[in-house]
């Protein structure tokens, strides 16, 4: 069964190395923040309702982390590096939906 808990564990190296994102308890539920760095302050706040809200948000923000690493922000994905980003997106999902 997936649970928040779970998403997070799995996720934990990830959010240590990515500045830019965040997982926060609220008093409504877990939220998840994404800094601006230029402008100094957080550009968006969304409340994941369900564990499975918080892995496919983690999933995008964990590619395009992997995909700003590997490109330097500087041009597009080859297909070689696209297949790399999926494949260790899935181990992640694997790893999360795994009892």
């Amino acid at each position: 069964m997936l649970t928040f808990e779970k998403v997070l564990n799995v996720f934990s190296d990830y959010l240590q190395q990515d500045p830019l994102y965040e997982v926060v308890l609220t008093s409504h539920g877990y939220t998840l923040m994404a800094w601006e760095p230029e402008r100094n302050e957080w550009y968006r706040a969304e409340l994941m309702e369900t564990p499975e809200m918080l892995l496919d948000a983690l999933l995008d923000a964990y590619a395009g982390f992997l995909e700003d690493q590997m490109t330097e922000n500087d041009r597009e994905l080859n297909p070689s590096e696209e297949a790399k980003i999926e494949t260790r997106c899935k181990i992640l999902q694997e790893q999360c939906q795994s009892s």
